[in-house]
């Protein structure tokens, strides 16, 4: 049985494009758990394994066609910083200076998986410095690039809540924007994401609390809010009892995406296969007030952490494995850009025009010559 159709050109990258019809009945037995890429599935037939050792060494498995034509030909994807097996996290691109801003997240790295420093990565060279904003940013955990500037979230640390900070990305001084709900702390920021008009839309999760990163017990359950940029009022938008991770919006802004990863748990740390493990959309109204909740997907593996949405309305998805690209629409994944497997996990991405960044347990990974245009117009 040929499991993989034809692909329409020659490329400098590895690819396959699976026939999911001829996936669709398979012979003999098969497992996997769903924290597994399919590739590696435990099968009986040597034909069917065969294809599955093959696109374990793949930089790119299409589904559909979709996938092929936001790729395109010419892209290739290299590992240009090995670093520890660790989360890695926050990446954001600076068009102006060519830097790739992204950290280093919790236990075991740090001083007791505190972070005071940050990475910017120089995206010609791939010269890599550790950075200290003045005054330092203290476990930063979510970055966008906005207006020329960097606007990243944290955890907080023993001293002090989770925060939504301003860095320059010249001088790299740091002003907090909001550290409190009238008064109430954070119990740690892991997200954010800003619409056309410069509005926060921020995910408050017990990650930071359950990692041993910060003392406070949670005071709510894991929580999305929104924060207005003029007059910094914020409100509470989403709430759930799984846990807040990363945050996208629509290239119109009228539509959120939040995943659900309380897959993960937490003192014990765990990973719960029945817990969720879900992106779910909603619709945006004036006032940020959010309605017509909807299931849009749920990964082929793993779960999905870092979450960005491109110029042309495409999900990115980090997944383990690799980041799925995924229809705003019918919710179906398209195809995966891999990052090699093994111990290598995606958690979070950036994009620049032609290009992405992918950060996660392993280091950094530069995906060039992507055929549509990914950054976003604001």
């Amino acid at each position: 049985m040929n499991y993989l159709n034809p692909l329409p050109w020659t490329s400098p990258a590895k690819w396959a494009w699976l026939s999911l019809t001829a996936f669709a009945s398979l012979p003999g037995t098969f497992n996997r758990t769903i924290f597994d890429a399919p590739w590696t599935a435990t099968v009986s037939d040597p034909v069917l394994q065969e294809t599955l050792t093959y696109l374990n060494t793949t930089d790119f498995v299409a589904y559909t066609p979709d996938f092929l034509s936001i790729i395109g030909p010419n892209a290739t994807i290299e590992h240009v910083q090995h670093l520890p097996y660790q989360s890695h996290e926050a990446p954001c691109y600076i068009p102006s200076t060519k830097q790739l801003f992204f950290v280093e997240w919790g236990p075991p790295g740090g001083e007791n998986g505190t972070h005071t420093w940050q990475y910017l990565l120089d995206v010609e060279t791939n010269t890599l410095q550790k950075i200290t904003t003045s005054p330092p940013t203290v476990n930063a955990h979510g970055c966008v690039h906005y207006d020329g500037q960097i606007y990243v979230v944290t955890d907080g640390s023993e001293s002090e809540s989770g925060y939504v900070a301003r860095i320059d990305s010249v001088s790299l001084k740091r002003e907090t924007v909001v550290n409190n709900f009238l008064g109430q702390p954070f119990m740690g920021f892991n997200d954010l994401e800003i619409d056309r008009e410069g509005g926060f839309w921020v995910t408050d999760f017990r990650s930071g609390w359950g990692r041993g990163i910060i003392p406070y017990t949670p005071p709510t359950n894991p929580s999305i809010y929104y924060i207005n940029s003029t007059t910094l009022q914020t409100k509470l938008v989403h709430t759930t009892t799984g846990n807040t991770n990363g945050i996208a919006i629509s290239p119109d802004s009228q539509t959120v995406y939040i995943p659900d990863t309380g897959v993960s748990e937490f003192r014990p740390s765990a990973k719960n296969p029945y817990g969720k493990r879900e992106v779910w959309a909603f619709d945006v109204s004036s006032g940020a007030v959010l309605s017509n909740k909807r299931l849009l997907a749920s990964p082929v593996s793993y779960f999905y952490d870092g979450l960005r949405v491109s110029r042309g309305g495409w999900l990115f998805a980090g997944s383990g494995d690799g980041v799925d690209v995924i229809d705003p629409v019918t919710g179906f994944v398209l195809g995966s850009i891999r990052v090699g497997g093994g111990k290598n996990v995606a958690v979070n991405l950036a994009f620049g025009e032609h290009e992405l960044w992918i950060v996660g347990r392993g280091g950094v990974w530069h995906v060039k010559n992507i055929q549509q245009r990914l950054d976003r117009e604001w």
